[in-house]
């Protein structure tokens, strides 16, 4: 596959700017002194887009059908994973072990 230079220059553009939106925000707001009510709203940001993305993954509309349907494979994924997102209380281990669980799904079914 080749690459032109326009592409290539657009690529690495497109990398500086989503870094820049990405952490300017965290550079403005560790300078401001932020309100114990702003803190505690924004303390439950992570667990409502978390939230946000498993039902995206779950419950999926099919293209020409009317209604929802579950996405079996991921609620299968899903019950290990909440499991170790308890056990260990680490992000970290929680994305690596649902990430190792899906690929597995993936790659037998």
């Amino acid at each position: 596959m080749t690459t032109s230079w326009h592409m290539f220059i657009l690529i690495v553009l497109c990398g500086l700017v989503t870094v820049i939106i990405r952490i300017l925000p965290f550079i403005m707001i560790s300078r401001i002194q932020l309100s114990e009510t702003v803190i505690k709203w924004l303390s439950f940001i992570p667990i409502t887009l978390f939230t946000a993305l498993i039902l995206d993954g779950i419950i999926v509309q099919q293209e020409g059908v009317q209604g929802y349907t579950l996405n079996i494979p991921y609620i299968i994924v899903t019950i290990p994973t909440v499991i170790i997102a308890l056990v260990t209380r680490s992000l970290t281990v929680t994305i690596l072990v649902g990430i190792a669980l899906i690929a597995g799904i993936r790659f037998f079914f």
